[in-house]
C-alpha cells in the first residue's frame, strides 16, 4: 500500500520550507538509512508527493493564475498515419506524459516529419497534458519537459503549454504541482464525456489555480528535488542489494 501523510513520519513534526530546506541531507522527516524497507517505487513517490501536497497547501502566500497568464497552448502531432511512425524524429508518447512527472528522454518514439509540415515543437520547460481518458480522474495528467532534445514533437493525444512568462512561474516546480491533490481536484470537473472523457484546452487554459509565489516555487522545488534525488539513490542501492542477495542464494544451490 502506498505511503501517505497519515502513516508516514511526516506527521511527527511540522512541515515548512524553512525547516526542511535547512535539513535536506539530515532531515527528521525521512530516515534515508531505512529506505531499503520501502520495497515499491510507488511508495517512495507517494512519500515525496505527500511532502509536496503539504508544502503547496501550507499557509504560504498564494497567487491566482490561469495557464493563459504565463503560457501559450499548442497541439500535438496532426495529419499522421500509422506508416509515419517507427522512424524519423523523436516524439513524446502518451504514456511518457501519463506515467511521469518529468518526461523520460530515454523513452521516446520516432515519427516521420516532412520539411513542409507545420508541427509544434516541444521546448525546455513546457508542460504537457493528456487530453482524454476512459476515466475522468485520469484526464489532464501532466509532465514537464526538462530535456535538451531538438526537434522533439508531441503525440496527437496530448497538448502542451509553452512558458511565456517565467516571472510568474518556475517550470521545474510544475513537475510536482500538476500532480498535487489540489491541482488534480481542480482539474477533475473539467473532464467531459460519458464513455470517454476529454479535456477542453480552452476551458483548462482559462481556469484559475492557486500558485505559490515564484520565489516559493523555487524553494519548494529545491526541497523536493533534493528528496527525490536522495530517495532515488537509496532505492537503486536497495535494488542492487536485492539482486546481490538473489545471486548469492542461487550460488548456494549450484
Amino acid at each position: 500500500m502506498p505511503l501517505s501523510v497519515r502513516n508516514s513520519p511526516l506527521t511527527c513534526l511540522p512541515l515548512t520550507i524553512s525547516h526542511i530546506s535547512a535539513n535536506v541531507t539530515t532531515s527528521p522527516f525521512i530516515d534515508v538509512k531505512n529506505l531499503s524497507e520501502i520495497a515499491d517505487i510507488s511508495e517512495i513517490s507517494s512519500l515525496i508527493q505527500a511532502i509536496c501536497d503539504t508544502l503547496i497547501e501550507s499557509g504560504q502566500p498564494k497567487v491566482e493564475l490561469s495557464f493563459n497568464d504565463f503560457g501559450e497552448p499548442y497541439s500535438g502531432l496532426s495529419g499522421k498515419s500509422a506508416e509515419d511512425f517507427g522512424k524519423g524524429w523523436p516524439y513524446i508518447t502518451y504514456m511518457n506524459v501519463y506515467q511521469n512527472q518529468i518526461i523520460d528522454i530515454t523513452d521516446v518514439g520516432l515519427v516521420k516529419i516532412n520539411e513542409t509540415e507545420q508541427q509544434s515543437v516541444v521546448r525546455y520547460g513546457d508542460i504537457l497534458f493528456t487530453l482524454s481518458s476512459e476515466t475522468p480522474d485520469e484526464v489532464g495528467m501532466g509532465a514537464v519537459y526538462l530535456g535538451d532534445i531538438y526537434p522533439l514533437y508531441l503525440n496527437s493525444f496530448c497538448f502542451g503549454v509553452h512558458i511565456t512568462d517565467e516571472s510568474k512561474i518556475y517550470p521545474p516546480f510544475l513537475a510536482y504541482y500538476i500532480s498535487s491533490k489540489s491541482f488534480r481536484k481542480a482539474v477533475f470537473p473539467l473532464a467531459q464525456g460519458s464513455t470517454r472523457f476529454n479535456l477542453q484546452k480552452s476551458d483548462f487554459m482559462k481556469k484559475k489555480f492557486l500558485f505559490p509565489t515564484v520565489e516559493e516555487q523555487n524553494k519548494i522545488y529545491s526541497v523536493l528535488k533534493a528528496y527525490s534525488d536522495k530517495l532515488s539513490i537509496e532505492k537503486n542501492i536497495a535494488n542492487l542489494l536485492c539482486e546481490q542477495k538473489g545471486y548469492l542464494l542461487r550460488q548456494l544451490f549450484i
